[in-house]
C-alpha cells in the first residue's frame, strides 16, 4: 500500500470532526515522513474548505457521497505528496492546495498537472482513466476555465478554483467527462495500485541525496536495476572481506539507469552494514557533472531551507554548504587525475564510480591535453603518456589494502576525439594490473550491440581472474519507458537498415510519437503543445550542424546547460524557449521528454548509404577518416536517444540559391527517414 495519510468516503469525511481528521494527518506525518517530506498545506484550514466543497457538491447530486478522498498521497519519482485525490466514479481529480497565493502561479499550475501526469504514466490503476488536475487558491480571483484535454488524450490542462468555485468546477467536470460505461474505480485497488516510475536521471539524483532508495524512485525494470545493485554490493562487501582490489564493468542499453546504479552505489549504507567508507561518482562529461551539480545544489538547499522553516534545522543554511557536500559526492574525473598525479599518492575515496567508461581518454590524447593545459597551471606537474583508464588504476592502487572501481560502459557512444574505447580498460588490466579481480557483464566479454560491438579484452586473459555476471547488464531502458524498442529502431536508422526501423517504428509509434517536418515552425509548435507539467521540450543538433544557422539555429552559440537543463519555461536560456539547441556535447549522459532534433547535411544520403562532410571556411569537405565518420554516426544516435517520450525531426528542404543548402543535400535525408516509420506533419 502507498503512503496516504488518509482515506475514506466523502460521507464518513464531513461525519468526522475537524480534530480527529486533523490528527490522523499529524500522526500519519510522523509515521510516514522522511528527510525530503516537508508539510507545507495547512489542514487545519484546508479540511473546512473541503468540507463545504464536498457539502455543495452533496447537494447537487446525493451520489457524491460514495465518492472517496485521499490525502497526502505519495509521488516518490518527484519526492512529494499530492494534497488530495478525489475518486469520482470513473474519474480521478488531483487536487494541488496553495493557500498562500493571491494568484494562479504557472509554477503551481504544472506542479498540479505534473502529478496528474505522473499518475497517468506511473500508477497502474489510474491508466486510461480522464485525470483533472485542479489548482486551488482560496485567495485568488475567479478564474474562467476551459475543460481541454493536454496532448495526452487523459489528462486535462490545469483548472483553477477558489474556495468559492472548487464545488462548480468539480461537477462541471464530472458532468463533461463521467462515462456510465466506464467501470468505477475501485478505491481500495487505487490506493494499492502498483507504481512504476521512471524518473530522469535529474530527479533520480536528487530522490537518491535525499535518502530514497532505488527501489522506491525507479520500478520500471525495476528488477533488472536492483539484481544490478545488489550484486555490486556484494562484489564491494567481497573486496572488503578478502581485501582484494577489484573492478567491476555495468553495461546497458542506452538510457538503461547506468547512471543511476552508480549514483545508488555511493549512497548505498545499508548493503555495507552502514560502515561510511568514502566513495565518490566520476565522470569525464562535464555538462552531465554540471547538471546535476547544480539541479542537487538547489535541492538539498530548499529542503534544508524548508527544514529551517519548520523548524526542525537549527542553523539557517547557505547554499555554499550544499555546493561543498555535493561537489565532494560528484565530481570531474580530469580534475581528479590532475590531482592524483600532482600529489603523488591515493585518492581519497575507496569506491569510485567511473560513468561513461569507454570514453576515456587514451594515452596520447591525455599526454596532448595536458601539455596544452600546463602553462595554466600553478603548480605544474609531471606529464605521462597513459590512458585515464591506467591512471585511475594506479591511483586507487596506491590504497593499502582493498579498493573498488564501478565502470559504466555504454556503446555508440563515443563522440570526441582521444575517447580510447573500453580496450583502454582491458589493455591497463592486461599490461599492469592484472592482479585486480575483474567482474564484468558477459556482454562486455563478447561484444554484442549494448557495447558497440566491443571487448573488453583483445587478447588472453589467462592470468587475470575474470568472473562474468549476467546481472551486470542493464538491458531495459529508463528513458524511453513508452517504447522498450526505441533503442533497435534507432540503431537500425544508423545502421542503415530501413526495413528493419520501419518494422520497429511501427509497433512503438503509437506509444512513442515519431515524427518529421521540412518546417522548423511547424516543428517548434508541435513541441510546444506538449508542454504540461514538468514534461520537458528542447532542439538539439549536431556540433557540425552549421548550416541550420538560417533558421535560427546556433549551434557554436555558447549554452549554460544547468540553465537549460533545469530553469523554467519563462526564462529565455531554458530548453523550453527553444531558442538555444543543445548539442550531443550537452545532452549526453541527460534527457528531456519530448525532443525536436534538426538534422543538417553534415550526415546525409547518397547512393543508399551515409555519407559524412564537415562544414569548414565556406563549404563542405569531405570526413574521410573511419574515426571522424563514427563519431559522427553516434552524434545522431546521441541525439536520436534523447527523448522519453517522442520525437520529431527537422529536416530542411534546402535553398537553390545557397551553394552551401542546396535541396539535394536535404530532400534524400528527408525520404530515406520517411522509410524508417516517421510520419509527416505539414506546416501550420
Amino acid at each position: 500500500m502507498r503512503q496516504t495519510y488518509y482515506h475514506d468516503s466523502f460521507e464518513s469525511f464531513l461525519n468526522t470532526k475537524d480534530e480527529e481528521i486533523l490528527g490522523r494527518l499529524n500522526l500519519a506525518g510522523t509515521s510516514f515522513a522522511s528527510q525530503w517530506t516537508i508539510t507545507t498545506v495547512s489542514w487545519d484550514s484546508s479540511i473546512g474548505i473541503l468540507k463545504a466543497c464536498f457539502q455543495d457538491l452533496i447537494q447537487l447530486s446525493p451520489n457524491v457521497k460514495k465518492w472517496h478522498l485521499l490525502l497526502e498521497y505519495e509521488i516518490p519519482r518527484l519526492n512529494s505528496r499530492i494534497d488530495a485525490v478525489i475518486i469520482a466514479d470513473d474519474l480521478l481529480f488531483v487536487i494541488e492546495f496553495k493557500f498562500d497565493r493571491k494568484k494562479f502561479e504557472l509554477a503551481d499550475i504544472r506542479q498540479a498537472e505534473d502529478y496528474a501526469l505522473d499518475l497517468f504514466d506511473f500508477h497502474l490503476e489510474s491508466r486510461e482513466r480522464i485525470i483533472i488536475p485542479i489548482l486551488l487558491a482560496p485567495l485568488a480571483t475567479t478564474s474562467i476555465n476551459s475543460f481541454v484535454l493536454s496532448s495526452n488524450e487523459y489528462v486535462l490542462h490545469c483548472l483553477k478554483a477558489n474556495s468559492n468555485t472548487l464545488s462548480k468546477i468539480i461537477y462541471d467536470a464530472y458532468q463533461q467527462y463521467h462515462d456510465e460505461s466506464k467501470e468505477k474505480i475501485d478505491h481500495l485497488e487505487w490506493e494499492q495500485s502498483e507504481y512504476q516510475p521512471t524518473p530522469t536521471i535529474v530527479q533520480a539524483a536528487n530522490a537518491l541525496f535525499a535518502g530514497q532508495k532505488v527501489e522506491d524512485i525507479s520500478k520500471y525494470g525495476a528488477d533488472n536495476l536492483a539484481k544490478t545493485c545488489k550484486s555490486i554490493i556484494q562484489i564491494i562487501n567481497s573486496a572488503i572481506e578478502k581485501n582484494k582490489k577489484t573492478i567491476c564493468f555495468v553495461t546497458g542499453v542506452p538510457g538503461a539507469g547506468k547512471t543511476l546504479v552508480g549514483l545508488n552505489v555511493i549512497h548505498e549504507k545499508e548493503g555495507f552494514k552502514n560502515e561510511d567508507f568514502n566513495s565518490a561518482y566520476f565522470s569525464g562529461n562535464g555538462p552531465l557533472i554540471k547538471v546535476l551539480r547544480e539541479s542537487l545544489c538547489r535541492d538539498d538547499y530548499q529542503r534544508n531551507k524548508s527544514l529551517y522553516i519548520a523548524k526542525k534545522l537549527g542553523k539557517r543554511p547557505k547554499k555554499e554548504e550544499s555546493e561543498s557536500k555535493i561537489k565532494s559526492k560528484i565530481q570531474n574525473l580530469h580534475q581528479i587525475i590532475k590531482d592524483g598525479l600532482s600529489k603523488k599518492k591515493y585518492i581519497a575515496e575507496k569506491v569510485v564510480v567511473f560513468d561513461e567508461a569507454q570514453r576515456c581518454w587514451d594515452a596520447i590524447h591525455f599526454s596532448n591535453k595536458a601539455k596544452q593545459n600546463r602553462n595554466r597551471e600553478k603548480n605544474p606537474f609531471l606529464i605521462e603518456e597513459k590512458s585515464e583508464a591506467e591512471l585511475l588504476f594506479e591511483f586507487m592502487n596506491r590504497h593499502n589494502g582493498w579498493s573498488v572501481i564501478i565502470a559504466l560502459v555504454g556503446g555508440g557512444q563515443e563522440i570526441n576525439t582521444g575517447e580510447g574505447g573500453i580496450q583502454e580498460w582491458g589493455k591497463a588490466i592486461e599490461n599492469k594490473f592484472s592482479d585486480w579481480e575483474v567482474h564484468v557483464s558477459p556482454q562486455l566479454l563478447l561484444g554484442d550491440s549494448s557495447t558497440d560491438n566491443q571487448k573488453l579484452f583483445s587478447g588472453s586473459i589467462d592470468n587475470i581472474v575474470v568472473h562474468p555476471n549476467i546481472d551486470l547488464h542493464l538491458s531495459v531502458s529508463q528513458r524511453s519507458f513508452r517504447a522498450s524498442k526505441l533503442n533497435e529502431w534507432v540503431n537500425a536508422v544508423i545502421n542503415n537498415k530501413p526495413s528493419e526501423a520501419y518494422e520497429l517504428a511501427n509497433s512503438i509509434r503509437e506509444v512513442y510519437p515519431l515524427f518529421i517536418s521540412r518546417d522548423i515552425v511547424a516543428t517548434k509548435d508541435w513541441l510546444r503543445k506538449r508542454k504540461a507539467g514538468t514534461k520537458r521540450i528542447g532542439l538539439v543538433a549536431s556540433s557540425g550542424g552549421l548550416r541550420l544557422k538560417p533558421f535560427g539555429i546556433h549551434v557554436k552559440e555558447a549554452i549554460d546547460e544547468a540553465m537549460w537543463f533545469l530553469n523554467n519555461e519563462n526564462d529565455i536560456r531554458s530548453s523550453y524557449y527553444l531558442e538555444i539547441a543543445a548539442t550531443e556535447y550537452a545532452v549526453q549522459g541527460l534527457e528531456l521528454d519530448w525532443v525536436g532534433i534538426c538534422w543538417d547535411a553534415d550526415l546525409r544520403r547518397e547512393n543508399n548509404s551515409w555519407h559524412f562532410r564537415r562544414f569548414s571556411g565556406t563549404k563542405w569537405q569531405y570526413s574521410n577518416t573511419i574515426a571522424e565518420q563514427k563519431f559522427l554516426l553516434n552524434t545522431y544516435r546521441v541525439l536520436l536517444t534523447r527523448a522519453r517520450e517522442g520525437i520529431i525531426i527537422f529536416v530542411p528542404t534546402g535553398d537553390k540559391s545557397d551553394p552551401t543548402r542546396l535541396p539535394e543535400f536535404y530532400d534524400p535525408i528527408f525520404t530515406y527517414l520517411i522509410s524508417c516509420g516517421l510520419t509527416e506533419i505539414s506546416p501550420q
